[in-house]
């Protein structure tokens, strides 16, 4: 499916590609005149590119926090002030508008689904926006990466917990999944924890030709446009220009 996502309404209100997209699908359920009824699982399966339904729940949360999508009775619409964000997206594919107008025979209503607070808290690793007054927790975190270190048999002193937080703060999402990921393999590991932090190199995009079999987005990356996975884009937080379609 696909969908002609607005860059303004996207960079006006911080969206990522995932939160940009799921208010495009709402959008144009709204000028439909329904609504969005389905479950978010069906709206994550409605999206251009694979995405989960937590994907999608925290895509919701984020859309309410904002006041850019409201619900009426069963269904999310957008909100009316917001709606005029939209209205460039006209041309987008007529598919979503045939999803909308099947979701309310064949899916369950929101109201069966409540928004589970404490589980779209879980694993997140996105800053909010600066329009948004929450903020979530990052994945993973300094506790995480503790734990880690100690089932592997790092000992640490609280002089040293306290230099390896403050180098913690400093890094970027990305380097801070990858050296997750390269302690728990044992591809990395250093004997004390500030070490195995600062010794860890910064991680750069991993880039795809284009001709790949999965999800694909174009990106801007140091003035050049790249193609990489949504996922890469996110971890990186790298400007997104559009999904990438192989010819």
């Amino acid at each position: 499916m696909k969908l002609l996502i607005d860059d303004k309404a996207g960079k006006a209100f911080g969206l990522n590609a995932n939160e940009a997209c799921v208010y495009a699908a709402i959008l144009k359920c709204t000028k439909a005149g329904r609504g969005w009824f389905a479950n978010y699982r069906d709206l994550a399966e409605a999206l251009p590119f694979v995405v989960s339904r937590m994907t999608v729940t925290r895509a919701v949360e984020k859309l309410f926090n904002l006041g850019l999508i409201e619900r009426r009775e069963n269904a999310l619409f957008a909100s009316a002030q917001n709606e005029q964000i939209g209205a460039q997206n006209e041309q987008g594919d007529a598919q979503i508008e045939q999803i909308c107008a099947q979701n309310e025979q064949k899916i369950a209503p929101l109201n069966n689904l409540p928004i589970n607070k404490e589980i779209m808290n879980e694993n997140e690793n996105a800053t909010c926006a600066q329009t948004c007054d929450t903020r979530t927790p990052e994945n993973p975190s300094f506790s995480d990466l503790t734990t880690a270190f100690g089932l592997k048999g790092g000992n640490m002193t609280s002089t040293q917990i306290e230099a390896a937080k403050e180098l913690w703060r400093n890094c970027t999402p990305a380097k801070k999944r990858k050296l997750y990921e390269a302690l728990e393999t044992g591809a990395h590991f250093k004997s004390r924890l500030d070490w195995l932090i600062s010794d860890f190199p910064e991680p750069t995009p991993d880039f795809l030709r284009g001709d790949e079999d999965c999800p694909i987005v174009q990106v801007r990356y140091n003035g050049l446009f790249k193609l990489c996975t949504p996922e890469t884009m996110q971890l990186f937080g790298l400007e997104y220009v559009r999904i990438w379609k192989s010819k």
